[in-house]
């Protein structure tokens, strides 16, 4: 993976629960702080999923793939987040001819 060098203003508190992070996992501040936004990433595009899904604006495949999670982890969410399932009748068409072919 390519890197690019930046430069960002944190607060105080935040800089060193990354360090305090860092020194428990035995880590460099940097890779810390480059996990955490990419944990962040993930977790922000799974709530925007959701998000999308409950607002009828994406089917479960399409809500999936934007978390860039699996069909059946896409369940989990909905269902962690009590979110009901959607499941018209184009979708149940899909599945069974899915499974047909």
């Amino acid at each position: 993976m390519k890197t690019k060098r930046i430069s960002v203003t944190i607060p105080e508190d935040l800089l060193e629960e990354s360090e305090d992070l860092a020194e428990e996992r035995m880590e460099d501040r940097s890779t810390i702080i480059r996990q955490l936004i990419a944990e962040g990433l993930k977790e922000e595009k799974k709530k925007k999923a959701v998000e999308m899904y409950m607002e009828k604006k994406v089917s479960l495949e399409k809500a999936a793939e934007i978390a860039d999670v699996s069909i059946w982890k896409m369940l989990d969410l909905l269902r962690e987040r009590k979110v009901p399932l959607r499941y018209d009748r184009k979708e149940a068409e899909a599945e069974i001819e899915d499974i047909i072919i």
